[in-house]
């Protein structure tokens, strides 16, 4: 039976213009894309960035652990990497934390915003902002 929390992903079904900058100043720009898979147990992320002259493409499946009321995901990227985190949604607001990265952000009308941070030297340091606006 699919449990019902699955439906707090809901807002983020769809296609969406992706926009940010890393502290530096690099420009990033590019999509997302989320749809469910079939059943809407799992919701699939298509990810196409620009990071400067970097291109930034990645696939991301997340799912719903009720055991640790979190929703889980597991990221492939063009370069090679793997990643695994964990994500929360709350009153709108969205937290994201893997191993060496976290994001802080929330739902605005059809807009997500919000902050990226990196783990370097012991601490957490900002690393970009990001905005995805639905199309």
């Amino acid at each position: 039976m699919r449990n019902s929390t699955l439906d707090l992903l809901n807002g983020f079904i769809g296609n969406w213009k992706t926009e940010g900058a890393l502290t530096d100043g690099t420009i990033i720009q590019g999509s997302d894309v989320y749809e469910w898979l079939d059943g809407n147990f799992f919701l699939l992320h298509h990810v196409n960035v620009r990071i400067g002259d970097l291109i930034s493409k990645s696939i991301e499946i997340f799912h719903y652990d009720e055991l640790e009321d979190v929703f889980r995901a597991q990221s492939f990227d063009n370069e090679g990497n793997i990643s695994i985190s964990a994500m929360k949604i709350a009153h709108n607001k969205i937290s994201i934390e893997a191993d060496d990265l976290r994001f802080k952000g929330k739902f605005k009308d059809n807009e997500i915003v919000g902050v990226w941070e990196q783990y370097e030297n012991n601490c957490w340091k900002k690393w970009m902002d990001i905005s995805l606006s639905k199309l």
